[in-house]
């Protein structure tokens, strides 16, 4: 992995506990660099296999447990 693919991935690894915290999707694309939301949600699918939308709705975490 090079190291720009490395920060890439730490982005969105970022960017994927905040969706899943409950924070909106281009509220979390935003925080972590993304200007364009169609390139972070292009990059999230390629690297979790789903679109950010889809993911958090799987992935939520209960507010009780944060």
């Amino acid at each position: 992995m090079s190291p720009i693919q490395f920060v890439k991935s730490m982005g969105l690894n970022n960017a994927a506990m905040k969706i899943a915290s409950g924070m909106n999707v281009s509220e979390a694309a935003r925080d972590v660099g993304y200007q364009s939301a169609s390139q972070f949600s292009r990059e999230f699918k390629r690297m979790y296999g789903q679109s950010p939308r889809q993911w958090g709705n799987e992935t939520r975490i209960p507010v009780g447990l944060i």
